[in-house]
C-alpha cells in the first residue's frame, strides 16, 4: 500500500505574531530539514538486497516477526522414538526442528536449511495417517519414527546441543528454528498432490532417477539432474580400501556364490549395467556368477553409494566412490552450494524436484 507523502508548506509569520508562535514552528522545521531526508534514505536503502547480504539480513530479523505467517491448521503427529521405544505426540513443526537438526549440518546456508525444512515437512505429511498416508512401515500406529533407515532422522534438544560445539549451540539452534518457522506450512506439491520429497547427502555431480533405485517408482519430478553444486562435500569423491580377506568375508556368506576371488586374487566382480548418472545398477558377482542389484553390493560392502569403481593392489581392493546416499531428489550439499550462489529455498526445491510447486499445505483442501 503506497504511502501518501504530503508536501510541507511553510508560511512567513506575520510581524504581529508573538515570539511564542515562532518557537512552536522551530521544532517542526528542524524535523523537516534533518530527519525527513534520513527517513527517506532508510526507506530507499531497504530495497537494495543482494545475495551477499541475504543471510546476514535474515539473522537480524527477530524470530517473532518471522513467524507472522498465515495461520495453518494445527497438526499433531504420532512419532515412535526408537531410543525411548515408545510413541510420543509432537506438533508438526516441533518435530521438524529435530529433523532438520539431525538431517542437515546447522552451519549450512539458511536457504539450504529452509529447503530441508520444506522437504522434511512434505515427507512427513506424505506419511502422516490423518493426512491420508500409510504411516511408519515398521512401527504400527505411528505416523513416523526417528530411525533414518526407515523414516527421517530426528534428535531431541539435549542430543541436538551435544552434537554442536558449545560456543555455536545457541546460534545453530536459532538457525534451525528459523528455517522451520519462516517456511511454516509450506510443502512441495506436484499437481494437486504432495510430492515424495526424497533427499540424500551428496550426489557426486548428478542425482539419480527414482526408477533406477526402486522398481515401479518413477515420478516425473524425481528424475536425474546435473548437480555442479556439491563439490565441497567430503563425500563428493571417496577412496575406500579394504583387505581382500574382509572383502571375501563381507560377500561370500550373503551371495552364495563361490569362489569370490579368481586367479591372482582378482575379484569376480563385473558391472552389468550402469545408469546415465554413473551408478551401478546390476553387478555380477562370483564365477560362474550371479547378478545382484548395485544397492545390494553397496550395502554388503558398506560403500557410501552405488557409484563405484575398483582395482586390486596386492592384498587390498580399493574402491573409488562418488556421492553419499541413494542419490534421489534433493542433494543436501548441492542445496548448500546453490544457496551460497544466491538461490532461494524455493529455487533450490524447484531445481531438484522438477515441475513442482511450493505452496501452503492448506491449499490442498481448498
Amino acid at each position: 500500500m503506497k504511502e501518501k507523502i504530503k508536501k510541507a508548506r511553510f508560511y512567513r509569520a506575520k510581524k504581529t505574531e508573538s515570539w511564542k508562535q515562532a518557537l512552536l514552528y522551530a521544532p517542526l522545521l528542524t524535523l523537516a530539514v534533518f530527519l525527513l531526508p534520513a527517513l527517506l534514505a532508510t526507506f530507499v536503502g531497504q530495497g537494495a538486497k543482494t545475495p551477499q547480504n541475504q543471510e546476514e539480513e535474515a539473522k537480524q530479523i527477530p524470530l517473532e516477526r518471522e513467524t507472522e505467517r498465515e495461520e495453518t491448521r494445527p497438526l499433531s503427529l504420532q512419532i515412535f522414538d526408537v531410543q525411548l521405544r515408545e510413541h510420543v505426540e509432537m506438533e508438526l513443526d516441533e518435530y521438524l526442528v529435530g529433523v532438520v537438526a539431525a538431517e542437515m549440518p546447522a552451519r549450512f546456508h539458511l536457504e539450504a536449511l529452509k529447503a530441508q525444512a520444506v522437504a522434511a515437512r512434505t515427507y512427513a505429511l506424505h506419511r502422516t495417517i490423518s493426512f491420508g498416508g500409510n504411516g511408519c512401515p515398521v512401527h504400527k500406529g505411528a505416523d513416523l519414527c526417528t530411525d533414518s533407515t526407515c523414516c527421517q532422522a530426528w534428535v531431541g534438544e539435549e542430543e541436538m546441543n551435544s552434537r554442536w560445539p558449545r560456543e555455536k549451540a545457541l546460534e545453530f539452534d536459532q538457525r534451525v528454528t528459523r528455517a522451520v518457522a519462516t517456511t511454516r506450512g509450506m510443502v512441495v506439491t506436484y499437481g494437486e498432490d504432495l510430492a515424495q520429497t526424497l533427499y540424500h547427502s551428496t550426489c557426486g555431480g548428478m542425482t539419480e532417477a527414482a526408477g533406477n533405485v526402486w522398481d515401479g517408482s518413477n515420478p516425473g519430478y524425481l528424475q536425474s539432474v546435473v548437480c555442479p553444486f556439491c563439490h565441497h562435500s567430503r563425500h563428493f569423491q571417496d577412496e575406500i580400501s579394504m583387505a581382500l580377506s574382509d572383502y571375501v568375508s563381507a560377500l561370500k556368506n550373503e551371495s552364495g556364490v563361490l569362489p569370490v576371488l579368481g586367479e591372482g586374487n582378482a575379484p569376480h566382480l563385473e558391472v552389468v549395467s550402469r545408469s546415465p548418472s554413473g551408478r551401478n545398477l546390476l553387478v555380477r558377482l562370483g564365477s560362474p556368477g550371479r547378478v545382484f542389484q548395485g544397492t545390494e553390493i553397496r550395502n554388503l560392502l558398506g560403500l557410501p553409494s552405488t557409484h563405484f569403481q575398483w582395482h586390486v593392489d596386492r592384498a587390498r581392493i580399493i574402491f573409488t566412490t562418488r556421492g553419499f546416499g541413494h542419490g534421489v531428489g534433493l542433494c543436501q550439499y548441492g542445496a548448500d552450494g546453490m544457496a551460497r550462489e544466491g538461490k532461494g529455498f524455493d529455487e533450490i526445491l524447484a531445481y531438484y524436484y522438477r515441475n513442482t510447486d511450493v505452496s501452503p499445505w492448506t491449499d490442498l483442501f481448498d
